[in-house]
């Protein structure tokens, strides 16, 4: 069997587990080293205390009878005896095997073995000992003997006057077995106390190390839910629903179909915007509530985010997609009640069918989104994807791919064309629009790739795209004091989004952009497309702070009345009117009465599509505030404009 196969089939540890396999080992080792220490201390102590309590009776039993004159000539025959009388009682049947008197020469002036009196025994401990230090050491020896038993062997400084030098030694033998015993004992009682102390300490490690474990698994578990579920409603979240997604294609090698529904809830910006984000958030809840119970027990439900839900209906066919969408349609009819009011809802529903409409989880999605948006747009309820739904050539549906990947390899460019004041020639203003730099094919105007984005959902990632470049590129040249504002265009799918202006502040702090220095352009007809939510989008975006101008006007179907109520801040008429506006007596007046419009709705007017300077003098004359178009400048890379800015003011400064 392999090391790898071996490690396979041996079961993981988890990290509690490792933790008390190592703080065991820890533990253990920490017990080991301090028994090794306080066994050693043991030791010496009791051979401490064995030398100290042999000293006493040298000291109190012997010393008081000796004198300069017996160290020096020797103890007579009665001073022996007396000294064997005096001690006989102590040493019979005592641990003091033998004690030895030795002057300073190392001659034995008196010993319990009467053959060793007289001899010189000079070795390192009793040199020592003439130094005032006292030794002990366990020894199976006494005076070079063997010795049928460990003894301790002590060395002690002998003084007859305490404050001089020594005068003498003495070395002293005593019995090491109860001195063992004593080690043994104490030994024993350190082993006991100390393992109970460190088996309490592991315990409480252990508890402790436990419990924070516990705690961090449930809060890992907790935020891997969190990661994967919507916190409002609960539901699984888009991640979450992309997974499930994924799983359903997997399941293609058995044959099995399914589809994808994603709706989006109608009039819900209205209950938002009359109720609160609260009632809002309440009608989410109730609405994500009642989908669920709508469902096949099989299906899951998602939140993608906003008021737009997505349900991912495994092995469904044609008929039984249908059939959910139809009683998701109709549980969502019935009235909510929802901070106190009633309110009714509906549900736009595009579904895409697997395999039949889509092989990949991108396109799948895609797909169902273009059905949702048509549904939403001809209020039929609920739409299934067909080809005819992507206005386009078999040419243009292979160009998604190629978008998708140009946004995410930063394929696309941004050109800047300049828009000045009609009273001073100021550039104040520039216009971000979009080219892509397609490899093979060289620069692809919008008009080519645009309204594909729009159509395969691609234009929410292809907006942010070019708001963070156009950002981006803003931050630069304030750095670099160019003072300047810059115009990005919005499309219809944009103002849908309810988290727009949240997206939005998000780039503007990244990019350290004031809100002011940002436009924002919209068509009449997008703002028509759903009038509700895009007054609510619009509005949050105003309060921002960010301007806010209608694109191509005049070309549009909105109403006086409900421009009026919009919180933009200019107006842009068509260049289809400007352009021969000093030829065509119809397009002046139109102009004209444009520009009187917007003076009185206290607005900014800009003029775009000015070609010759003909039609710049007339706009002036006419109070138009911008103009941009050709005559100014074309649109030119931000590299080109910083050159162009300061060729157009030294021209401008001549003029003047």
């Amino acid at each position: 069997m392999s090391g790898k196969s071996l490690r396979a089939r041996l079961p993981r540890i988890g990290l509690l587990g490792r933790f008390s396999l190592l703080s065991l080992l820890v533990t253990l080792l920490l017990g080991v080293a301090l028994a090794a220490t306080l066994e050693s201390q043991i030791h010496k102590r009791a051979i401490h205390d064995s030398a100290s309590s042999a000293q006493l009776v040298a000291r109190f039993g012997i010393q008081p009878q000796l004198s300069p004159a017996a160290l020096k000539d020797g103890l007579s025959p009665e001073a022996v005896s007396a000294l064997d009388e005096l001690l006989g009682a102590g040493l019979a049947g005592g641990t003091i095997l033998e004690i030895e008197v030795q002057n300073r020469q190392g001659k034995v002036i008196y010993s319990n073995r009467h053959d060793q009196i007289g001899k010189a025994h000079v070795h390192q401990a009793f040199s020592d000992a003439l130094l005032g230090r006292t030794s002990a050491q366990v020894v199976d020896e006494m005076d070079e003997r063997p010795s049928p038993e460990k003894v301790v062997e002590t060395h002690a400084p002998l003084r007859l006057d305490r404050s001089g030098a020594p005068d003498g030694v003495f070395e002293i033998y005593t019995r090491y077995a109860p001195v063992a015993a004593a080690i043994k004992s104490d030994t024993r009682r350190l082993y006991l106390i100390l393992g109970i102390g460190l088996l309490l300490l592991y315990g409480a490690l252990y508890r402790i190390v436990a419990g924070a474990s516990r705690r961090l698994r449930r809060q890992a578990d907790e935020n891997q839910r969190q990661a994967r579920h919507d916190s409002l409603t609960g539901l699984p979240n888009r991640a979450w629903f992309y997974d499930q997604t994924e799983e359903l294609l997997a399941d293609r090698r058995g044959g099995r179909s399914g589809a994808v529904m994603i709706m989006d809830l109608d009039r819900f910006k209205e209950v938002n915007d009359t109720l609160g984000h609260h009632a809002g958030d309440l009608l989410l809840q109730a609405a994500a509530t009642r989908i669920r119970r709508a469902v096949r027990d099989s299906d899951v439900v998602s939140r993608l985010g906003g008021d737009e839900f997505a349900v991912v209906l495994p092995g469904s066919s044609r008929e039984s997609a249908v059939e959910v969408a139809t009683r998701v349609r109709e549980t969502l009819l019935e009235s909510f009640s929802v901070s106190g009011a009633t309110v009714d809802i509906e549900a736009s529903i595009g579904i895409a069918l697997f395999p039949e409409h889509a092989g990949d989880v991108s396109t799948l999605l895609q797909r169902a989104d273009i059905a949702m948006y048509k549904a939403k747009e001809s209020h039929a309820g609920h739409v299934f994807y067909s080809e005819e739904l992507d206005h386009g050539s078999p040419s243009q549906l292979s160009l998604v791919g190629e978008l998708r990947r140009a946004i995410e390899r930063d394929e696309l460019v941004l050109h800047y064309q300049p828009k000045a004041a009609l009273g001073s020639g100021e550039v104040t203003h520039v216009e971000a629009l979009v080219r892509w730099q397609r490899p093979e094919h060289g620069l692809v105007p919008p008009n080519e790739f645009i309204p594909l984005a729009e159509h395969t959902g691609l234009i929410k990632q292809l907006s942010s795209h070019v708001l963070d470049a156009a950002l981006r590129q803003l931050r630069g040249w304030l750095d670099s004091g160019i003072d300047l504002c810059v115009a990005v265009n919005l499309s219809a799918r944009n103002l849908l989004e309810a988290d727009l202006p949240d997206q939005i502040a998000e780039l503007l702090l990244a990019r350290r952009v004031p809100a002011d220095k940002l436009i924002l352009e919209i068509t009449e007809s997008t703002i028509m497309a759903d009038p509700a939510r895009a007054m609510s989008v619009l509005t949050r975006l105003s309060e921002m702070g960010i301007r806010l101008s209608i694109d191509d006007f005049g070309v549009g179907y909105s109403s006086l009345s409900y421009l009026k109520q919009l919180p933009v801040d200019e107006i842009k008429i068509d260049r289809s009117f400007v352009a021969q506006m000093d030829d065509d007596e119809d397009d002046a007046f139109i102009v004209r009465s444009t520009i009187d419009l917007g003076r009185n709705l206290g607005l900014n007017v800009v003029a775009e599509g000015v070609e010759t300077e003909a039609v710049w003098e007339e706009l002036s004359e006419l109070g138009c505030d911008y103009a941009q178009g050709w005559f100014l400048g074309r649109p030119m890379p931000a590299a080109d404009l910083a050159e162009w800015l300061f060729t157009y003011g030294a021209r401008a400064r001549e003029a003047s």
